[in-house]
């Protein structure tokens, strides 16, 4: 039991640290009629938190024409049908080191060659290797859409994630 208090101190001291470090706006200070509001949140199109009580919507997903930014609204309903809200939220601002499109040798090459030769081959696979490091938000607000998708994908099938191969 005492467990389980300190995991819920320990959530409720990282949404405070995240709301003190981000915008909310509420439902009034959205372009949206209610009824419009109540079908996004249904639908899992808008991501919402409660706040005090509020209903709340974090800025960080809409873009200057209060748009919800289109690489971010094409995966929402996937990401907020398996995780919390509040999930999303902390998973978007969180450092990846992402595998976009990976380089292997060879494996004709590699038959009948030194250990060296083949070490070398592994290396310049590995430099060859395409990698995102970063925040989801930054390219879902960027509008890299390829490079957020895979975000999405680490984060819900990191087991089964299919990942291209370069020639």
């Amino acid at each position: 039991m005492n467990q389980l208090k300190a995991l819920r101190r320990k959530l409720q001291k990282k949404k405070s640290n995240f709301t003190a470090e981000h915008e909310f706006k509420g439902a009034d200070e959205l372009p949206l009629s209610q009824e419009e509001l109540d079908t996004a949140v249904e639908l899992n199109q808008i991501i919402t938190v409660m706040l005090k009580g509020q209903q709340q919507f974090p800025a960080f997903q809409f873009d200057s024409t209060e748009q919800i930014y289109p690489a971010l609204q094409e995966h929402l309903p996937r990401l907020l049908a398996a995780r919390s809200s509040w999930d999303i939220c902390f998973w978007l601002f969180t450092e990846q080191s992402i595998t976009l499109k990976r380089a292997v040798p060879n494996a004709a090459r590699l038959r009948d060659i030194s250990v060296e030769e083949m070490l070398k081959l592994g290396k310049q696979a590995a430099e060859q290797t395409e990698r995102y490091e970063g925040r989801p938000i930054d390219v879902a607000t960027s509008g890299n859409s390829e490079v957020f998708e895979a975000c999405v994908e680490n984060l819900l099938n990191p087991d089964y994630r299919d990942i291209p191969v370069l020639s």
